[in-house]
């Protein structure tokens, strides 16, 4: 009896091996940029962090206070575009998500760069160009009039920064606060500040 026990046991284990497995298409499956991926409320996906950046550069672009002193700061320059630079996204949660944070700052800038408002900065760019000068294919400087370009180059007006928090509520409730402001590299003031928050349970 033990035996015939044990053997129906396992063909139903081996049924439902065989048919759970045959339910998962093997290979991996394109999905839209677009679309919702809830994960765990306990972590924050890349769709948390990205469509929250992306949402405050819309807010940004939409508010009348940015535009009333982004308009001074282009008037101050006579006209010319007022030169940008993303910062860092800090990580004021205690999850490794810093990758994440640095990848949604790029999107920041791609927005930012899109909206035509603003010429931007690198400094990391700027470096390697620096060095691509200074290091040429002989060892030698290539040309001092490039170092001394390099050196000239415009201040920039603005700076992005933020931060990005996790709270957990009372009822089971995970909060994600995604934080930006725009600096004034010329004042030291806030143009700008903005918060996205998403609830996951």
């Amino acid at each position: 009896m033990n035996k015939l026990v044990a053997f129906v046991l396992a063909g139903l284990a081996a049924g439902c091996f065989f048919g759970c497995a045959s339910q998962h298409p093997s290979g991996a499956q394109y999905v839209s940029p677009d679309e919702v991926v809830s994960g765990v409320a306990e972590a924050p996906t890349m769709y948390d962090i990205e469509s929250s950046a992306q949402a405050l550069v819309g807010k940004m672009l939409a508010s009348e206070q940015f535009r009333t002193k982004y308009d001074a700061a282009k008037t101050a320059k006579s006209g010319a575009l007022p030169v940008m630079v993303i910062g860092n996204i800090d990580n004021k949660t205690r999850e490794r998500i810093q990758y994440r944070l640095d990848t949604a700052g790029e999107t920041i800038r791609t927005k930012l760069f899109d909206s035509g408002l603003f010429e931007f900065k690198d400094d990391e760019a700027a470096d390697a160009i620096k060095s691509r000068i200074l290091c040429g294919a002989d060892g030698g400087l290539e040309d001092s009039s490039l170092v001394q370009t390099m050196g000239e180059h415009e201040s920039p007006d603005f700076i992005v920064l933020g931060d990005f928090r996790h709270l957990y509520d009372v009822g089971g409730y995970h909060i994600y606060r995604l934080r930006l402001a725009i600096h004034s590299l010329k004042t030291g003031k806030v143009i700008w500040e903005g918060i996205d928050t998403k609830v996951k349970l």
